[in-house]
């Protein structure tokens, strides 16, 4: 259950909004956010190293979350372990990546 709506607040909370929002907080936290769920993803870094490519990979633990500033319309997606490595997306171009992703890992599992 969310605390009262603070004076500032312009749009009721949505449905994942995870709370928190407080009388006192300064104009650029007043963000709806969800809970943040962690993944365990292995990360690939391909960089150039004299006149050839070096790859290597690690693990990493990934967050995805939702993010709306109060009183805008668009619900950002998060997805990243920190400011050095992250992307937000529109909800809906969001949308478009899974639905392509879907075909991708498809067609990969198809060609096995």
């Amino acid at each position: 259950m969310h605390e009262a709506q603070p004076s500032w607040q312009i749009d009721a909370c949505p449905a994942w909004c995870s709370g928190g929002h407080h009388e006192g907080d300064h104009p650029d936290d007043r963000v709806h956010r969800s809970l943040a769920v962690a993944v365990p993803v292995v990360v690939r870094h391909t960089r150039f190293e004299g006149s050839g490519i070096r790859r290597s990979s690690d693990a990493a633990e990934f967050e995805v979350a939702l993010s709306r500033v109060d009183g805008e319309a668009a619900t950002w997606v998060y997805l990243g372990d920190g400011p050095t490595r992250s992307l937000e997306f529109s909800a809906e171009s969001a949308a478009r990546v899974l639905h392509e992703l879907g075909l991708a890992l498809d067609g990969a599992a198809r060609s096995r």
